[in-house]
C-alpha cells in the first residue's frame, strides 16, 4: 500500500516522534514504506526532568539514556533508520550548521512526505524552532545552487505537522486524521519505552482516543478507535476534489 513512499520524520527531541506519530510510522512500515527518523537533539536539558532529580546526574548519562529509549521505541515500531543528532535543546537554534545537515539528509532520502512539529506548538519552544528548521531546510534541498557534495536537489513534497501535547493552547486544528486503530497497541508499547517521561503514554493515549472518535464521526466509520492528527503546511494539488471517506492511497 505504501511501497512507493519514503517518509522522513524530523523530531526536536528523542521522544516527540514516538508520542505524536508512532502509529502512523508503524502503519507506513507495515505497508512497505521506507521510514527515516531524525532527532535533532537528545532532549537532555528540556525534556529529562525526571532524570535530573538524581543529584549526581550528568549530561552524558542523560544523553545515553535518552538515546537508548529512542532506540528501544524504534525497535518496537520497526524503524531501522534512526539518527540521533546532538544539537543543543532548550534552546534549539535555527543556525546554518543544522540547516545544511538537514538539507543534505533530505537530498539523501528524497522523501515523498515529511512529518515534523506544527509551527504553532507552544508546549516547548524547541518544537516551533524545529518546524522552522524543517521549513527552511526543505527550501534549501530543492535548490540547484547549493553545494551539497554532489547530492541532487529533492523534489517538492508535502510537510505535515505533529499534534501538540496541549493542542488547545497551541491552537492546533487537525487537517488530516490517520486511522491507527490496528497499530495503536504497538504505539503504546513504544511509548512505554520512554521511561524518563512517564506522563507521555497517558497524554497521547488520550489524544489518540479523542482523535479516533473525531475521525470515526467524520466519516461514519465505527471501526476507527484511534487516530493521529496532523496539520498541513501547504495545500495539496489533486486532479479531483477529495470525498469524505477513508483514503488508503491505493
Amino acid at each position: 500500500m505504501f511501497s512507493d513512499q519514503r517518509l522522513l520524520v524530523v523530531s526536536a527531541h528523542s521522544a516527540d516522534w514516538v508520542w505524536r506519530s508512532g502509529g502512523t510510522i508503524a502503519k507506513y512500515l507495515a505497508g512497505g514504506a521506507a521510514v527515516y527518523v531524525v532527532c535533532l537533539t537528545h532532549g537532555v536539558r528540556g525534556e529529562s526532568a525526571q532524570l535530573w532529580k538524581d543529584p549526581d546526574q550528568v549530561a552524558e548519562n542523560v544523553r545515553k539514556i535518552r538515546s537508548q529509549e529512542a532506540a528501544n521505541a524504534a525497535k518496537v515500531l520497526g524503524v531501522t533508520n534512526l539518527e540521533m543528532w546532538d544539537f543543543n535543546d532548550c534552546m534549539l537554534e535555527v543556525e546554518p550548521k543544522i540547516l545544511q545537515k538537514l538539507n543534505e539528509k533530505i537530498r539523501q532520502v528524497q522523501p515523498t512526505l515529511i512529518i515534523t512539529h506544527d509551527k504553532r506548538d507552544v508546549t516547548n519552544p524547541d518544537h516551533g524552532f524545529a518546524s522552522e528548521i524543517v521549513y527552511r531546510a526543505v527550501i534549501m534541498a530543492k535548490q540547484n545552487g547549493i553545494d551539497c557534495g554532489g547530492l541532487k536537489p529533492a523534489k517538492p513534497c508535502p510537510v505535515y505537522g505533529f499534534e501538540a501535547s496541549e493542542p488547545e493552547r497551541s491552537g492546533f486544528v487537525p487537517a488530516v486524521y490517520i486511522d491507527i486503530t490496528d497499530f495503536f497497541e504497538k504505539k503504546l508499547e513504544a511509548m512505554k519505552c520512554i521511561e524518563s517521561q512517564t506522563e507521555g503514554p497517558f497524554i497521547h493515549t488520550r489524544l489518540s482516543t479523542h482523535r479516533g472518535w473525531q475521525a470515526s464521526r467524520t466519516i461514519g466509520d465505527k471501526n476507527i478507535k484511534y487516530a493521529e492528527a496532523f496539520t498541513m503546511r501547504d495545500p495539496l494539488v489533486v486532479a479531483k476534489l477529495p470525498v469524505r471517506k477513508l483514503q488508503n492511497f491505493n
